[in-house]
């Protein structure tokens, strides 16, 4: 035994011997690695560094660049990579952005890559709007989308086409709805025709653009589709206070011809935001006797509205002594006597 076992002690000290330089060898860290040109080490470490050191690589190793397209399919590191490559001028990462955004199944996640608002993506305009055409049906488009509207006005044709057709225009007004997008992509969206915001995401985007833009308030409020304002009414997107400026500026900026439209968003603007809608609502009755058919139309006069319609209810005792129709004045003396009491 003694024989046998001394017989395997220089073996294994042979084979450690052997595999000692091959373990020296290998990378313990990603600066090392790249430092050594590693890129099967950085392709298995697979962290977002490890990544980014392959793209590097990329510039001058081709292997790289074939280790990062096979990557490209699941992994959005790869092509931010790829973006970083463009932002130093490397070819390859131009080709696989292109590549990347032509390929329906990695068009989302190549635009997730890519930086907004970045002069850089001025050449991909063309790239982007063709990659929403080819998934617009699919609901995996906000990136591409929302990169297309964060361009500027670069991108101000591209998305005035994707707007006019009606197979893109939910997917465009999505992206115009995101923070990312840039202003020119909204001025876009509401400065086009009433055809091209013909979608409920672009019926949202208005909406959601007037939350924080004054001037985008005011065209809703001005010129929008009744439909707009309308929308904004139900939904709690649009605060309260600016629910109110939004009808203030309709009702002073519309000609009467256009009130009847507006009935039913009033009277949706008035559930939600009681407070807020009851001094624009008295002023109406007050100053705009032309206004007093979509005004009383909008109050529902057997609704309680929580005795939040003070100066409404003072003011309707004016429609008593007009000159409006009969069937006016009776619904201003029924709100009275329902919507003005005060519950029990």
């Amino acid at each position: 035994m003694r024989a046998a076992h001394g017989g395997l002690l220089p073996l294994l000290l042979v084979a450690l011997v052997a595999v000692a330089p091959l373990a020296a060898c290998r990378p313990s860290t990603i600066v090392e690695a790249e430092a050594k040109g590693d890129v099967k080490w950085l392709d298995a470490n697979g962290t977002p560094d490890a990544v980014a050191a392959m793209g590097r690589l990329g510039d001058k190793d081709p292997s790289a660049v074939t280790a990062l397209e096979a990557r490209s399919s699941w992994d959005v590191h790869a092509f931010k990579a790829a973006w970083s490559a463009v932002m130093r001028g490397a070819s390859w990462g131009t080709k696989m952005l292109e590549d990347g955004l032509a390929d329906p199944a990695r068009a989302d996640l190549a635009a997730t890559g890519m930086d907004r608002h970045d002069a850089h993506l001025t050449p991909f305009v063309g790239d982007l709007e063709k990659a929403l055409q080819r998934i617009s049906a699919s609901m995996q488009n906000l990136n591409v989308s929302s990169t297309l509207a964060s361009v500027g006005a670069p991108a101000h044709d591209a998305i005035q086409r994707r707007l006019a057709d009606a197979s893109t225009r939910g997917a465009m007004c999505r992206g115009i709805a995101s923070h990312d997008a840039d202003p020119d992509a909204r001025k876009v969206l509401l400065g086009g025709p009433v055809t091209s915001r013909d979608h409920a995401s672009c019926v949202d985007a208005v909406v959601i653009i007037a939350t924080e833009d004054d001037d985008a308030l005011a065209w809703m409020g001005e010129r929008g589709e009744p439909g707009l304002i309308g929308a904004a009414g139900k939904t709690e997107t649009l605060t309260c206070p600016r629910l109110h400026v939004a009808w203030t500026k309709a009702l002073a900026a519309r000609p009467a011809d256009q009130y009847s439209a507006l009935t039913v968003p009033l009277g949706s603007a008035v559930k939600r935001c009681t407070a807020e809608m009851d001094g624009v609502i008295a002023d109406g009755i007050a100053h705009m006797p032309a206004a007093h058919s979509v005004l009383l139309g909008a109050i529902d006069p057997f609704e309680g509205y929580g005795s939040k319609l003070h100066a409404t209810c003072a003011a309707l005792p004016l429609v008593a002594g007009s000159r409006d129709p009969e069937i006016l004045k009776e619904r201003a003396r029924d709100a009275l006597s329902h919507a003005c009491k005060a519950p029990n």
